[in-house]
């Protein structure tokens, strides 16, 4: 009896002693990446490498264009590992994607392609998801393609330009989505809440100018033997020094009427107007030659800020409209106060019901596409 009695205490000491260790911080799982990017270029390499038919077809869909079919939804199925290592890699604060910035415009940044792509297939299966009645995973994967959007920054031109371009699809997505969703108070308010952190969150074209020009800048101080283009034909190092001052300059003067807490429309006529005396100066006197030369599209590329947050304003303006529309049954006569304003007027967007919804219309055009910007917006039946 002794004998038995032994066994099972030493049973249970062994026992105690194995979830001791199993539940010891020891053997917990290592820490997970605390860095996006990593997540990202996992993600990036996982997916199915679609044929054109495939690639073709998800560019419809993520656009709108054409309907879920099975075979997409196959493929969206076989990419699944990627899109949860996306979701996963957004909601990480810290995104580092270690660029060689001392590499200068030779500057590898093919991870801008493919988070792209990656934004499509997230997008794509939001709209599946949505065509599935499942609302609000689709619009999750809204939020996650956002996050993304968010990563990819504002430090350069180009990755600029891409996270313009990945706010336009999402926010084309949600616009879809709360067309064709029944009424939701509950997520009608958690999108509110999470759209204002969205938009909380800085987003400029500046620092990707300031990047330009720090690029530039350092370019220029090669010797004149390393420079290539036309330019540079004949030239010395006086030649090269004074441009590099007439471009700082420049670009001084850009941040700072960027930085003024002006109208859109003087702000826009201030750039038109420095960006004609450079044309002006370039043809008249050579220390401007460069910054013509370097400088040409600067100009254009302000508005895509503008436009992107406008687009913004105007889905949470219609958030806000849907809610009213929740909450009473019906669309409101005229729009709640103190709602995001169209920021080419810097007033409120101008509202519209019609028989199928809603239209929210900018007051003030778009200048440098001599355009007045409206957004539609459905009501479910």
């Amino acid at each position: 009896m002794k004998t038995i009695t032994t066994k099972k205490s030493t049973t249970a000491v062994y026992v105690t002693l194995m979830l001791l260790i199993l539940a010891s911080p020891v053997l917990a799982y290592p820490p997970d990446p605390d860095n996006a990017a990593l997540l990202y270029y996992q993600a990036y390499i996982s997916y199915e490498k679609p044929d054109d038919t495939m690639m073709s077809m998800l560019k419809d869909l993520s656009k709108g264009k054409i309907e879920p079919n099975e075979r997409i939804k196959k493929y969206i199925e076989n990419c699944r590992g990627a899109i949860k290592l996306a979701v996963a890699a957004a909601e990480i604060p810290n995104c580092n994607w270690g660029l060689k910035y001392s590499d200068g415009f030779s500057m590898q940044m093919a991870h801008l392609a493919q988070a792209r792509y990656l934004t499509g297939l997230i997008i794509s299966e939001a709209r599946i998801l949505a065509a599935d009645g499942d609302y609000r995973q689709a619009i999750y994967r809204y939020l996650t393609a956002r996050k993304v959007a968010q990563h990819i920054g504002d430090e350069t031109i180009l990755s600029f330009l891409v996270s313009v371009a990945i706010n336009r699809l999402a926010d084309g997505c949600i616009q879809d989505i709360l067309g064709d969703m029944p009424e939701d108070l509950e997520i009608l308010k958690s999108l509110k809440k999470q759209l204002a952190l969205i938009a909380s969150k800085p987003f400029s074209v500046k620092p990707a100018f300031k990047t330009e020009e720090t690029l530039r800048l350092e370019h220029l101080k090669q010797p004149t033997e390393m420079l290539v283009g036309e330019p540079f034909k004949d030239a010395d190092e006086s030649f090269v020094e004074k441009n590099r001052d007439y471009y700082k300059k420049y670009m001084d003067s850009i941040q700072e009427i960027l930085s003024s807490p002006m109208s859109y429309e003087t702000t826009y006529t201030k750039l038109k107007e420095l960006n004609d005396k450079l044309q002006k100066d370039a043809a008249e006197n050579p220390t401007a030659t460069l910054a013509a030369g370097m400088a040409p599209r600067l100009f254009k590329i302000c508005g895509h800020e503008v436009r992107a947050k406008t687009y913004l304003n105007a889905v949470r303006a219609a958030v806000e409209v849907y809610i009213v529309k929740a909450k009473t049954g019906r669309l409101p006569d005229t729009l709640p106060a103190g709602l995001p304003k169209d920021l080419f007027s810097g007033k409120d967007f101008e509202y519209e019901k019609t028989k199928d919804g809603f239209v929210l219309r900018c007051r003030g055009k778009d200048l440098d596409k001599d355009e007045i910007y409206q957004y539609e917006f459905k009501v479910p039946k």
